[in-house]
């Protein structure tokens, strides 16, 4: 279920696949697909849902590329773990909406190339 109005999940989904070319460019492998659910807590709600994430490898840790849904708007965070079924920790989240160039330099952050 897409909790937001003024939002479009077609451009979301979009921006995530940007996301995870940008950093395929900066050197991230495919590695496998997963099916994982999440409930994630939004106002009043639990939205639950089970999507098939596209797991990568970069400099020797595993990471995906998940939703993270705020009130405002839905954001995108890149969660990290040293193997596949690891508990992946989560790099800061960030807008789906922002420019291309500014979507870049949270890629690079979350990878530790940009401080």
């Amino acid at each position: 279920m897409w909790p937001y109005k003024n939002h479009s999940e077609e451009e979301y989904y979009r921006v995530i696949e940007y996301v995870q070319s940008y950093a395929e460019s900066l050197g991230a492998e495919y590695v496998c697909s997963k099916l994982q659910k999440f409930t994630t807590y939004w106002n009043d709600k639990d939205i639950q849902e089970t999507i098939e994430l596209k797991i990568f490898k970069y400099n020797g840790e595993f990471f995906w590329v998940e939703n993270h849904f705020l009130p405002e708007r839905p954001f995108i965070v890149l969660s990290f773990g040293d193997s596949i079924d690891s508990i992946f920790e989560d790099a800061d989240p960030f807008p789906y909406d922002l420019s291309e160039d500014e979507l870049k330099k949270e890629v690079r952050y979350s990878f530790g190339i940009e401080s």
